[in-house]
């Protein structure tokens, strides 16, 4: 088993290298396929075993063969990365058609998040493509079900249940949930800061999403797309607000956080049994949440003061999550 993952290992390690490839060429422009390797620096074509996943950026320290400029630590990352996905992917799943499919989506995810990380792009070729691979696997399933009920009953049951809870429905019925929900939260943000809350790609992932898992969990991976959105983002705003002094924003926040964690402790240890003091609570935990919202809000108005982060990735991740768990 282990001789087994270890090939997979290697196998993740070598489609690391080619995503590399295709989040960098999609960025310049230039073709997947020609011309072959270069350095990014001086142009000079990559000999063979410059192309060694980790092992030649290791063994060439970091820098290139030729000119000896930086090799962005992007390259090693995704690599490793690609590889422990799918190790982890293939321990799920085994020797099965499902592996290959989720190893496609888990690299089109790469794809997606390396590029909307690195210049805040999202391709439509990319999203376009995981909402066929979604698609795809739907219908697969769909024929899998009515070659299985074939079987087994000796004919197809096609009634009006099956047309709305069989594999393809779902998914399409993911797909227009996941771009509607991701179009009402990103047109919310002309009500508090005159622009989109969210980029126009951040939409067509979530369709992705939806046409892979259907559009009961469209919900469930944005709250966790949200929440790993704010662990990532919020040391980044409070060190922006503390540069910037605006300590209002900074206060409300801590009061807040404080009191949030109190209220849980006392609701946990029963501290608050009595209704009165249950309420009371609650609307001062509302009134706190009320006015940091405030204070955050009018803070976004300026977009000198707004602090972006792409929202893709998040997605994507509490997908992955979904994906392996």
């Amino acid at each position: 088993m282990i001789t087994i993952l270890l090939f997979v290992f290697i196998v993740g390690l070598c489609i690391g290298s080619f995503l590399n490839v295709v989040i960098l060429r999609a960025l310049s422009g230039e073709s997947i396929i020609f011309p072959a390797s270069k350095c990014p620096k001086c142009g000079k074509k990559l000999k063979w075993w410059h192309n060694i996943p980790v092992l030649s950026y290791i063994l060439l320290r970091g820098k290139c063969g030729f000119c000896k400029e930086k090799i962005s630590i992007q390259y090693p990352i995704v690599e490793i990365l690609t590889g422990i996905i799918f190790v982890l992917v293939f321990i799920k799943f085994g020797i099965s058609y499902d592996t290959l499919f989720a190893w496609v989506i888990a690299s089109l995810f790469i794809v997606i998040s390396g590029t909307d990380w690195k210049e805040k792009v999202v391709y439509d070729r990319h999203t376009y493509t995981l909402i066929g691979i979604g698609l795809t696997y739907a219908i697969i399933l769909a024929v899998i079900n009515l070659y299985t009920d074939y079987t087994l009953l000796g004919h197809l049951n096609f009634t009006k249940e099956w047309a709305l809870i069989n594999p393809v429905s779902v998914s399409l019925l993911g797909i227009i949930a996941g771009f509607v929900i991701m179009e009402i939260l990103s047109r919310i943000g002309y009500i508090f800061a005159g622009d989109r809350a969210f980029g126009e790609g951040d939409s067509y992932i979530l369709a992705g999403l939806g046409a892979i898992y259907g559009w009961r969990m469209i919900l469930p991976i944005l709250i966790l797309a949200v929440i790993i959105q704010i662990i990532c983002i919020l040391p980044i705003y409070i060190k922006k607000e503390v540069d910037n002094k605006n300590w209002m924003v900074l206060i409300a926040i801590s009061c807040f956080a404080l009191y949030t964690g109190a209220f849980i402790m006392a609701t946990n240890y029963n501290w608050l049994s009595n209704n009165v003091a249950y309420i009371i609570g609650v609307t001062v935990l509302i009134a706190l949440g009320l006015l940091t919202c405030r204070e955050i809000l009018r803070g976004i108005k300026n977009p000198e003061n707004r602090t972006y982060l792409p929202f893709g990735p998040a997605l994507l991740l509490a997908g992955l999550i979904f994906l392996l768990v």
